[in-house]
């Protein structure tokens, strides 16, 4: 297994096996968190899952997105 399917899967074993949770997981503070789907934040995959989530889940989506900006002014 490869490092990113590791982290990935540990994401999913930590949301329950839940691709959903793992795209609105709010533990912004983990070290996996911006590798959480298997790829880097700067990925494109990363830009396009993220936006579906603005797009299917736009309440989750402001809440990470505050706990992320949030963790930029500490």
């Amino acid at each position: 297994m490869n490092k990113s399917n590791a982290i990935r899967n540990k994401c999913l074993e930590c949301s329950g096996d839940s691709p959903k949770e793992v795209t609105l997981c709010l533990t912004v503070d983990c070290p996996l968190w911006q590798f959480r789907f298997g790829y880097s934040n700067k990925d494109r995959r990363y830009k396009q899952r993220m936006e579906a989530a603005k797009r299917n889940y736009p309440e989750e989506y402001k809440k990470i997105m505050k706990l992320l900006s949030d963790g930029d002014k500490k």
